[in-house]
């Protein structure tokens, strides 16, 4: 079984990787866009975009999953989502505390913000609101019972363990990381 992330950063996307961790399950978090390399060049390659990285079961924090959720849907039918989330604007906050301690981890994925003189704060936050958007579009009908929304402020792990009955959790024990 593969479970994907595709929420924002900043909604923790680490506490998730290291709960499914703790739980024995193989899990991956961002690594300085090596699984976005990995993924672009799988799709270059025609090969589905998983392989070569068979045993691992949760992605958490890549771009490209979050971008292009829709894709490994297809490809791996059995797969589930989990849209992680938590107050928007406590996430704003959050996001630019991040920057502003580390500007050139943005340059690259938001430089054009720059560039153009936009917003960043009103970029992402139009950012925030379209995601959800292509999510709850996509995510109809039957795939709707792919889709774990899991607000990070207020759900238990509990409500993930519901949501994945073929995974086994025995650690309840939430590692809650980079809090704020």
């Amino acid at each position: 079984m593969k479970v994907f992330q595709i929420g924002f950063n900043k909604c923790g996307t680490k506490s998730l990787r290291d709960w499914f961790i703790q739980n024995g399950y193989n899990s991956v978090h961002w690594d300085n866009y090596k699984w976005d390399n990995h993924f672009t060049k799988n799709q270059s390659n025609d090969l589905p975009l998983c392989d070569g990285a068979d045993d691992v079961v949760f992605w958490s924090d890549i771009g490209f999953v979050q971008r292009q959720f829709q894709i490994f849907a297809e490809q791996y039918p059995t797969s589930k989502f989990i849209y992680n989330i938590r107050n928007v604007d406590e996430w704003l906050d959050s996001r630019d505390r991040q920057y502003k301690k580390h500007p050139q981890a943005f340059t690259d994925n938001f430089g054009f913000t720059i560039d153009n003189q936009l917003d960043r704060m009103d970029y992402w936050k139009s950012e925030w609101f379209y995601h959800k958007k292509v999510i709850d579009e996509y995510f109809v009908g039957k795939k709707s019972k792919r889709l774990l929304t899991f607000n990070i402020g207020e759900d238990s792990p509990q409500k993930i363990v519901d949501f994945l009955t073929e995974l086994d959790f025995g650690d309840m024990n939430f590692p809650w990381r980079n809090k704020g």
